[in-house]
C-alpha cells in the first residue's frame, strides 16, 4: 500500500472538497528484562495510513463541513475502507475551514539522533548496562523495558502540501525493590525519556529512583492541612497542562477558555509572575518538531509574557474558526526561571517537597487538580523526613497566586524550566 495508490482511489471514486493523508511508520528495538537477565528482543515494524476526507454541503442559510478520518494498513480493503469514510463524513456537520497549503516556511528542528539510528542495538546494550552495572546498595532491579523507537512521518494534502520528518525516541522504564522489608512497599517504578541518550542521564536517575525505594520502606502519611508545597520531578511534566488548555484555540472556540488576550492569568498575583512558551525547537524534546498533525509549521509562541496572556495557540483549524494567526498545536513548555535557588525554596518550613504522584493532572476547564502522594518529603528545622500517601489538591488559578520559580532549570521530555517550584497555600490530606 502506498500513499499514491490510496490519492489515485480518492480521485477515481470519491472526489471530496479536500482530503489529507498522513503515513506513519514506527519500527521499534525493544528490550525486556527480568531482574538482570533479558527476556526477550524484539524489533517491531509497523506502517498505517491515516486519511481524512472533507466534503463541504449547504445547510441551512450556509455551509458546513463533513469529514471522516479512517486508518488503513496493507490486507485491509482499501476501496471499502475509504467508501465508508466518505458515507461518514456527509454525517458530520463543523464549521468549514482549509487546510494549510503548499509554499510554508518550516524551521529546521533536530529531531533525530543519528547515531541511535546507526547503532540501535548498541544503544541498548548501553542503556542496559547503565541499568545493570549501577550499584544500588540495598536494592535491586525487578524487572526492565527499553524500547528505541524511530518513527517517519509523511503528509499530502489537496491543497498540494507534502512534508516529511523523522523522529528518535528513547524510553526506559523499571521497577526497583529494595531488598528488606519489600512487603512494607520498599517499591519504586521510574521512567526516562528522550530523544538523545546523553539527556537522560540513566545512571543518576537509577540511583535517584533506588534511594526511593529504600526511603519508602520508611515513609509515614503526611501530616494533613495547608502548607507550601515545593513541586520537581515528575510533578513537572503535568503543573503546567492546565494554562496549556485554557491558550489553546479549542479551548477559546468551545467557549471554556478563562484566559482573555492582554488580561493578567492569575488574578491577585503576590509572588513571581509566570512566563511561559510553547517552543518547538529545544534539542532532544519529545515535542520538537517542524510541523505538526496538518502540516502546518510550528512557531514558538511567547502564550504568557509576566502573567499576561499574550497570545493563543492554533491549529488551522481554530485558527479560522476564530480569526487569528495560525501558530501549530503546543509544542515543548518552556518556563522562564525565577529569583531564587531551590535552596532556598526549600529552606523556608515547614513545607512539603512532592516529587511523584499515582495521577497528577489538572483540569483543563477549572484548574482543580488532586493527585496521590508517591514520593515526597516534610521538611522542618533542616530535617527532611520521607513521606508517601495522602494527597494534595487544590485550584491552580489560587494556588499560582503565590508561586516561586527556581533559578536553576532542568529538562524532561517535553519540559524546559525550573527545576523546582513552589506554591504557597496547598492543601495537603494525610494524618
Amino acid at each position: 500500500m502506498t500513499i499514491k495508490k490510496i490519492k489515485e482511489l480518492i480521485d477515481d471514486r470519491i472526489q471530496p472538497t479536500a482530503w489529507e493523508i498522513r503515513r506513519l511508520r514506527k519500527k521499534s528495538f525493544q528490550r525486556y528484562l527480568i531482574f538482570k537477565d533479558q527476556e526477550s528482543l524484539r524489533v517491531v515494524d509497523s506502517e498505517k495510513f491515516l486519511v481524512t476526507l472533507y466534503k463541504e454541503y449547504p445547510r441551512g442559510e450556509g455551509t458546513v463541513l463533513g469529514e471522516s478520518t479512517v486508518t488503513v494498513q496493507e490486507g485491509d480493503d482499501l476501496r471499502e475502507r475509504i467508501e465508508a469514510a466518505w458515507e461518514m463524513a456527509a454525517l458530520v456537520a463543523n464549521p468549514v475551514f482549509k487546510l494549510p497549503e503548499k509554499g510554508l516556511v518550516y524551521s529546521p528542528v533536530n529531531s533525530l539522533y543519528g547515531e541511535l539510528k546507526k547503532q540501535p542495538l548498541f544503544y541498548l546494550d548501553k542503556i542496559r548496562d547503565d541499568l545493570i552495572k549501577t550499584p544500588l546498595p540495598g536494592v535491586k532491579l525487578s524487572s526492565a523495558e527499553i524500547f528505541l523507537d524511530f518513527k517517519e512521518e509523511q503528509i499530502l494534502n489537496s491543497n498540494g502540501l507534502e512534508q516529511e520528518r523523522e523522529e528518535g525516541e528513547l524510553l526506559l522504564e523499571f521497577v526497583l525493590l529494595a531488598e528488606e522489608g519489600a512487603g512494607f512497599g520498599g517499591e519504586s517504578w521510574g521512567w526516562r525519556q528522550g530523544r538523545f541518550y546523553e539527556h537522560l542521564k540513566i545512571r543518576e536517575a537509577v540511583r535517584r529512583y533506588a534511594n526511593f525505594a529504600r526511603e519508602a520502606q520508611t515513609a509515614r502519611l503526611p501530616r494533613g492541612g495547608t502548607f507550601p508545597v515545593v513541586f520537581s520531578e515528575e510533578a513537572l511534566d503535568t503543573l503546567f497542562n492546565f494554562f496549556i488548555a485554557q491558550a489553546s484555540g479549542g479551548a477559546r472556540f468551545q467557549g471554556w477558555s478563562r484566559m482573555e488576550i492582554g488580561a493578567p492569568v492569575i488574578r491577585d498575583l503576590r509572588g513571581e509572575a509566570l512566563t511561559l512558551t510553547s517552543n518547538p525547537t529545544v534539542p532532544g524534546l519529545l515535542k520538537t518538531r517542524s510541523f505538526d498533525t496538518q502540516g502546518l509549521p510550528v512557531q514558538k509562541v511567547e502564550v504568557i509574557r509576566e502573567n499576561v496572556f499574550n497570545q493563543r495557540t492554533n491549529n488551522k483549524r481554530y485558527a479560522d474558526y476564530l480569526g487569528e494567526p495560525a501558530t501549530g498545536d503546543f509544542a515543548n513548555v518552556e518556563v522562564a526561571p525565577g529569583l531564587k535557588s531551590t535552596q532556598d525554596l526549600l529552606s523556608t518550613g515547614p513545607c512539603f517537597h512532592l516529587l511523584r504522584f499515582s495521577t497528577f493532572e489538572p483540569n483543563p476547564i477549572t484548574g482543580a487538580f488532586s493527585g496521590e502522594i508517591r514520593t515526597g518529603y516534610f521538611l522542618e528545622n533542616g530535617r527532611a523526613e520521607p513521606i508517601k500517601g495522602g494527597s494534595v489538591s487544590g485550584v491552580i488559578s489560587e494556588a499560582f497566586q503565590e508561586a516561586y520559580f527556581s533559578r536553576e532549570v532542568t529538562q524532561r521530555s517535553s519540559y524546559l524550566g525550573p527545576e523546582a517550584v513552589r506554591l504557597e497555600q496547598v492543601e495537603i490530606a494525610g494524618e
